[in-house]
């Protein structure tokens, strides 16, 4: 079967595109809340699994409470069946929409939107579902929101398309540390006097 399109998801996934848009800002909200006292302490690999690892503990809890949703584990790797038409699986965007690939087999079969072996028959009695990436990026110039959308890419492992779950649609870029929105003040805020020059003394006459 064709890769099915952005159209087709926006369709098919219209009941789940906002609650999959609520729990990763809520992923995010609890990252900024949470981890900013170590955040600087962690590197960038560790600070998008904690990311990743938040996403998909909701991600489990939307698919215990939503018809037509389910998880699959196998070991680190989870995916979320949808519709019995899709595949997600959580992902860090990089520039481009691209995503790091694995060196495993199942890994590169899937970047290539092809049912990982050990999955294959997830959905038995449905055609062959489309995989994408449930994808994310925190933006240099606005920490405090983070960027969604689901991507695909086509069996060549090329970009395909990219359906933003906000209303930002900021295209992802890679860098080197995942922001952090800046603390909010605490307190009621005080004036600051700032002394000037003293005016000069006038001479005696």
């Amino acid at each position: 079967m064709p890769i099915r399109t952005a159209e087709d998801a926006a369709a098919d996934l219209k009941l789940h595109l906002r609650p999959l848009a609520t729990l990763m800002d809520e992923a995010h909200e609890e990252f900024q809340r949470e981890c900013r006292s170590i955040a600087h302490k962690l590197e960038t690999g560790s600070r998008a699994s904690i990311y990743r690892d938040l996403i998909v503990r909701k991600l489990r809890g939307y698919c215990d409470a939503t018809a037509n949703a389910t998880t699959f584990r196998k070991g680190q790797l989870v995916l979320v069946g949808l519709e019995s038409k899709w595949i997600l699986r959580v992902k860090r965007l990089r520039t481009g929409y691209s995503v790091a690939v694995g060196r495993t087999v199942a890994s590169r079969q899937y970047d290539g939107n092809k049912m990982p072996d050990y999955a294959a028959d997830l959905f038995p009695e449905s055609p062959a579902p489309t995989c994408i990436y449930f994808g994310w990026s925190v933006s240099e110039n606005d920490p405090g929101s983070i960027n969604k959308y689901l991507v695909c890419n086509d069996e060549a492992r090329r970009f395909a398309w990219a359906l933003p779950l906000d209303d930002y649609g900021t295209p992802p870029t890679v860098t080197e540390e995942l922001p952090l929105a800046p603390p909010a003040p605490t307190g009621e805020a005080r004036r600051v006097r700032v002394k000037g020059e003293r005016p000069a003394r006038k001479a005696n006459e």
